[in-house]
């Protein structure tokens, strides 16, 4: 009996002890004021595949984190010390078909590549786009019960030795997407639309496009091309995948939090 309840307390002292070390993991998180999404991991056959690049940046900022996808254009203190930001990767661990689960690792990382959080989900769904969607939010748990808040303690928060590094790399990445950049899709978006009785108008600004309520002049979302022509929208609302069809209107694929499912909005051009 004595070895049995000796065996308890062991298991419950791993346990805590466990959930400790996980907790002191994640409060590093509060270390970095951005977090960075790439428009493709490793594993993905194309950008955004299954809407898992654009659900996860949806998932940070209903956590109230400062999130930018990769491709798009960052604050002047991020664009010169890219220490600031943690970088989010995922590996998947069960691509086949006939897997009996899809798992996902979320990983967090610094500048320098060091792990800093990790967590993983699984889902036993057996559609791709649903499981891995559905494994990313299994994964995210651990950040919906912390409470970040970004507490300035960055040790690189006010170091230069990254200024000239990240500058240069700034300025190949823009030469790149501009010369990528397609104009015939440039010409395809903009102009004025209409979206339940209300009109906006779509302007080419400096890091990509600018979506505004043509009434109230207030900006209403960001659109970006990548470098394989897929475009990226991105509001307080709404991140998702853009695209045009036959009508030469914008068709948005997003996922909707209230109905916990992927949906579509059209924005219908105007003549």
């Amino acid at each position: 009996m004595k070895k049995v309840s000796l065996l308890v307390v062991t298991l419950f002292m791993m346990l805590s002890a466990f959930k400790t070390q996980a907790q002191s993991n994640i409060d590093r998180v509060n270390y970095f004021k951005y977090v960075v999404i790439p428009v493709q991991f490793k594993f993905q056959e194309e950008q955004n595949e299954h809407m898992l690049n654009s659900l996860i940046k949806h998932l940070f900022n209903e956590e109230n984190y400062d999130t930018y996808m990769d491709v798009e254009k960052k604050p002047k203190d991020l664009t010169f010390n890219k220490c600031l930001a943690l970088y989010v990767e995922v590996e998947s661990e069960s691509e086949s078909f006939f897997a009996l689960q899809t798992k996902l690792n979320l990983i967090l990382k610094d500048c320098n590549g060091e792990v800093v959080f990790s967590t993983s989900g699984k889902s036993k769904i057996k559609s791709f786009k649903e499981a891995y969607q559905d494994a990313i939010k299994d994964a995210f748990v651990p950040f919906e019960t912390f409470n970040y808040g970004y507490n300035g303690k960055n040790s690189y928060d006010s170091s230069s030795q990254y200024v000239e590094e990240v500058k240069l790399s700034s300025a190949k990445k823009s030469q790149v997407e501009e010369e990528e950049t397609q104009p015939a899709i440039e010409e395809q978006l903009l102009g004025n639309y209409s979206l339940l009785n209300e009109k906006y108008t779509i302007s080419k600004i400096e890091a990509g496009f600018i979506l505004i309520n043509s009434d109230t002049g207030d900006k209403k979302a960001f659109i970006n091309i990548t470098s394989n022509n897929s475009i990226l929208f991105n509001s307080d609302a709404i991140n998702g995948t853009l695209t045009i069809n036959d009508k030469q209107n914008l068709e948005i694929e997003y996922f909707n939090k209230n109905s916990g499912a992927v949906e579509k909005v059209t924005l219908y051009r105007l003549n």
